[in-house]
């Protein structure tokens, strides 16, 4: 890790390897004057939304802060760069609020190669507000810890760095017999689950597949908390 790094002294030491990745992926100008730049700060933490009243002191003064919630770290990896990268973005374009800021940030993005996780964020958007992903999210949170790092622990890293329109067919299928999705959608319908919940449902992406995505996001949370 660049020994810069060490500056963003009041960022949650879990989100660093993740700041580190967005780093190396931008433009070399950028980069450096992210890192060297004393006038910009990099701030995460549980304390920030836990305290009623935090202070933090810094060795020079700061003109901009960026504060990251440590919940953004529950999500997949490609939100977390994504969520960074899109920050940096901003940061470059030096403007905040405006439609034209964030299509200028995209644009950033797509040039420094963000492809992928423009992407995989706006699908796995889509998916967390349909039904099959909350049966999903539902059912795992039921579970035993034990149980779920058992069965979904294997596909895990896959998911989690790939997102799950990116896991391989094979993956995909071997998950769900462990999870046995069609077996969750009858029994929501037997116990008065209509499928009418009001979440729009995503039609490019199979029903059982979306309660994989909650299934593998309940296991995220277990994971984290043993961090």
């Amino acid at each position: 890790m660049d020994k810069r790094m060490t500056r963003f002294k009041h960022c949650d030491p879990r989100f660093l390897p993740h700041l580190e990745k967005v780093l190396d992926r931008l433009p070399e100008s950028i980069r450096e004057d992210i890192l060297n730049s004393a006038a910009l700060q990099v701030v995460a933490g549980e304390d920030l939304h836990r305290s009623c009243a935090l202070r933090v002191e810094f060795d020079d003064p700061v003109k901009t802060l960026l504060c990251f919630n440590p919940k953004v770290l529950l999500e997949p990896e490609h939100q977390i760069l994504h969520t960074i990268a899109h920050e940096f973005a901003l940061y470059v374009i030096g403007e905040l609020g405006s439609v034209k800021a964030e299509q200028r940030a995209e644009d950033l993005l797509l040039e420094w190669g963000f492809e992928m996780e423009i992407e995989a964020v706006r699908y796995c958007e889509a998916v967390s507000q349909s039904e099959g992903y909350q049966i999903g999210y539902e059912w795992a949170r039921k579970q035993s810890k034990d149980y779920l790092l058992q069965h979904f622990d294997l596909y895990f890293d896959e998911w989690n760095e790939k997102g799950l329109r990116r896991m391989s067919r094979e993956q995909l299928e071997e998950v769900k017999s462990k999870a046995g999705t069609r077996a969750l959608l009858k029994a929501r319908i037997e116990t008065g689950g209509t499928g009418e919940t009001g979440a729009p449902e995503v039609t490019a992406l199979p029903r059982d597949e979306a309660i994989i995505a909650g299934i593998m996001a309940a296991v995220k949370e277990i994971k984290f908390q043993d961090l």
